[in-house]
């Protein structure tokens, strides 16, 4: 059909429906592209304003490289280096991040369940979560060594309290009607549990998840800083590229980190919305 030969309601709506995802892509495209050109922006910015500060000469090596040198000196035993040292930081991560897991949902449901169990170990989750790990470094070592164990207890330390808390405050938030009615049908605290206050609250348990897969891959980079023993993961080999003025491959693994969060962040991002999509609605209506 012509646009001449349409209704005024029917170029209205056509037109009303162009905005909206001319509006829709600006929005999900525009702004990250703007803010990541910026970045890169600054970056060379800062790589080129250190370069003239710092180091005149041009034999010396730069301070910061500028996007388009990182990969001038990754060379193939580098490249194994980096790769190695991204499978022992993943394993870092998924170990401790399922243990947080694990413990994190335990803790938190058993909290919900009992008043006196959370009034007894809200406290020391609080001061666990806020006590700097080289405070502790010395304990851990006497206790577990400084070895690969001691990294995954570091991860574990670091994102265990978002679990615990999303979880805890998912539960207590479940609606007191939804409640009366599980009353109503004279349902047990075990059934009341599966079918109501964990649906209810997984939104907020997999927000924690998130949180927590992230802080996973930070524990696993600050065990590498304190725990040298076996192969190296990520924040030990930042450490060894830094030593020996290796800029270009030092950017290179701290981006492999950086890497590392997101698929994790990613990862639980997505079976977020298949978890919810598929329970969450579902078993409350049920």
């Amino acid at each position: 059909m012509l646009w001449a030969d349409r209704s005024v309601d029917e170029r209205n709506a056509i037109g009303m429906s162009f905005n909206n995802r001319l509006q829709t892509v600006i929005a999900r495209y525009f702004g990250p592209a703007v803010v990541f050109v910026l970045f890169l922006l600054a970056w060379y910015a800062l790589a080129y304003g250190l370069e003239n500060n710092f180091s005149p000469a041009s034999n010396t090596p730069m301070i910061i490289p500028p996007p388009h040198r990182l990969f001038e000196d990754i060379h193939g035993i580098v490249r194994t280096k980096i790769v190695i040292a991204f499978w022992i930081s993943l394993k870092t991560s998924l170990v401790g991040l399922t243990l947080s897991i694990c413990l994190g949902l335990i803790a938190g449901v058993l909290m919900a369940q009992a008043k006196w169990l959370e009034r007894s170990l809200w406290p020391y989750l609080i001061a666990l979560q806020v006590t700097p790990i080289i405070a502790i470094v010395p304990l851990m070592i006497k206790l577990v060594g400084s070895n690969f164990a001691a990294r995954v207890l570091v991860t574990v330390i670091i994102s265990l309290f978002p679990i615990v808390s999303n979880t805890l405050f998912g539960i207590q938030s479940t609606p007191k009607n939804m409640h009366d009615l599980f009353t109503l049908h004279k349902s047990n605290r075990v059934t009341r549990l599966l079918k109501l206050q964990l649906p209810a609250a997984s939104p907020a348990i997999f927000s924690g998840l998130r949180i927590s897969a992230g802080l996973a891959v930070i524990g696993a980079i600050v065990g590498d800083f304190f725990f040298a023993k076996g192969d190296p993961g990520l924040g030990k080999l930042i450490t060894q590229f830094f030593l020996n003025s290796q800029a270009g491959p030092m950017f290179v693994t701290a981006l492999s980190a950086t890497l590392l969060g997101l698929m994790l962040f990613i990862a639980f991002g997505l079976l977020n919305k298949w978890v919810v999509g598929r329970w969450y609605e579902g078993s409350i209506s049920q």
